[in-house]
């Protein structure tokens, strides 16, 4: 595993942190009605959920770090394809009546977009770099 991977997707989840913090806390207030708020919550509950499972990847990451790169590229396509599977789930979520779980999808469009372009970029730097 590069050396620099872990410090990208912390920083994310750093960044994400203070965003969900202050926008959850502005969706419970949001002066918009209700439908806003539920929105607005279910936008910033899933990014909290998503920060969390990102943290434990981190976490497990850290504890037993994959070594080898034929291994690594092999997560990380396994990881794209699961990424493409949240990505419908956001898209379907996204269609529903209710705001929340527009939301939920909203945030899920955001979270597994980064980590399809994060494991695909990963996934190509580390095929160029065997090549």
């Amino acid at each position: 595993m590069p050396s620099f991977f872990l410090p990208i997707l912390v920083t994310w989840c750093a960044v994400w942190l203070v965003l969900a913090g202050i926008g959850f806390l502005y969706g419970l207030k949001c002066p918009d009605g209700e439908e806003s708020r539920r929105w607005w919550t279910g936008f910033w509950t899933m990014n909290l959920f998503w920060i969390a499972i990102d943290l434990v990847i981190v976490v497990w990451a850290m504890l037993d770090p994959v070594t080898g790169t034929d291994e690594f590229r092999k997560l990380l396509a396994v990881n794209g394809g699961l990424d493409l599977l949240y990505l419908a789930t956001g898209v379907v979520l996204c269609t529903r009546r209710d705001q929340l779980p527009r939301g939920f999808g909203a945030a899920i469009l955001v979270q597994g977009g980064f980590l399809l372009i994060f494991d695909l970029s990963w996934w190509l730097i580390l095929g160029s770099a065997t090549s």
